[in-house]
């Protein structure tokens, strides 16, 4: 079967892009065609690590018949242009989170890929781990009985120059801080397990670790539809030194029994002093790679024709984005905010 070939439109989102880029070329099933960003240092390690080639004519790489599918890893708010432009010529899409900063371009972009008769998925990786799929199985076969508290955790390093690109605490760019970069991961991941939707959030938000212009710490409390309850900590609050950069947790409590699951359980404790790189004690995973999987069912979703479990939709990605500007608006207002 011929390999689905893949363009890289916009890479902002320098670590991801990367490691996206790293699943397709990997991939016996897929190629990267090329990759278009007009900033240079976003697409500098793509290029030099991967061989993939940089494309200045985005119209030009879109229409290339070579190009069947699109990971956009642009700037949160141009998530909405990116995939427009790519359902435009026909190309299924992977969109990194969050999918959008507005409700407005979130529904825009799902209507606009069900027009063109293209697929788009939104990067939610923690659907891709063994130990996501094994809850989601245990709760679906009803052994914990009814759901009643949800409480997940995905904390973080402070996307901070020079290790990251500034539009990530800029709130424009990128739609808020620390509560719309890292709640729509576990929200996603709620949502995925339970089947449960959420009905209303009240959150408090602010900046008191890193003075970055945008949220770094957030607590954001749910109500489902149907009258659970479930916690979200969003939080850049790993400090510098600490053995883990990010973190993902997730605790689900049911009338008849109870789960927790870490991504820090599949780790192993190295302590480093070598010269350019992490040193001291560091936690290395050694699981399997979300990030592959993922790409891997967006490429077999795309030969199929048809979206593949456990992958996420775009709808999936509206509903994620509902709960975190949600948030911001209990934040704001000091009520609890409805969900849409």
């Amino acid at each position: 079967m011929r390999p689905v070939g893949v363009a890289v439109l916009g890479a902002a989102h320098t670590g991801h892009a990367w490691a996206y880029t790293r699943a397709v070329t990997a991939s016996p099933n897929a190629r990267v065609v090329g990759v278009h960003d007009p900033e240079p240092e976003h697409t500098r390690w793509i290029h030099h690590d991967f061989g993939v080639p940089l494309v200045d004519d985005v119209e030009a790489l879109l229409a290339s018949p070579e190009v069947e599918a699109v990971l956009v890893c642009s700037a949160n708010a141009d998530h909405r242009a990116h995939v427009e432009l790519a359902a435009a010529h026909g190309r299924h899409v992977l969109c990194e989170k969050p999918i959008a900063t507005t409700l407005e371009d979130a529904d825009a972009m799902v209507a606009a890929c069900h027009v063109a008769g293209v697929q788009l998925h939104v990067a939610f990786p923690a659907r891709f781990t063994p130990l996501v799929a094994r809850a989601r199985e245990t709760v679906r076969a009803g052994r914990l009985g009814e759901l009643i508290g949800l409480v997940g955790l995905n904390r973080g390093r402070p996307p901070l120059p020079p290790s990251y690109p500034a539009w990530l605490t800029d709130a424009e760019a990128a739609g808020g801080g620390a509560l719309i970069d890292h709640s729509v991961h576990v929200t996603d991941a709620m949502r995925h397990v339970s089947g449960l939707e959420v009905a209303e959030v009240s959150a408090e938000a602010g900046s008191l670790l890193w003075d970055c212009g945008v949220d770094d710490l957030a607590v954001v409390s749910l109500r489902f539809a149907g009258g659970a309850v479930g916690s979200i900590d969003p939080s850049w609050s790993v400090p510098a030194d600490h053995p883990w950069d990010y973190d993902f947790h997730l605790r689900l409590v049911g009338t008849e029994g109870a789960l927790s699951l870490t991504d820090g359980a599949e780790s192993i404790r190295v302590v480093s002093t070598r010269e350019g790189g992490p040193r001291g004690l560091r936690h290395a995973g050694f699981g399997s790679d979300p990030d592959r999987a993922m790409v891997e069912a967006f490429l077999a979703s795309v030969r199929g024709d048809a979206v593949l479990d456990p992958c996420a939709t775009g709808e999936d990605g509206v509903r994620a984005l509902e709960v975190a500007l949600a948030g911001y608006r209990s934040a704001a207002t000091g009520r609890a905010a409805a969900v849409r």
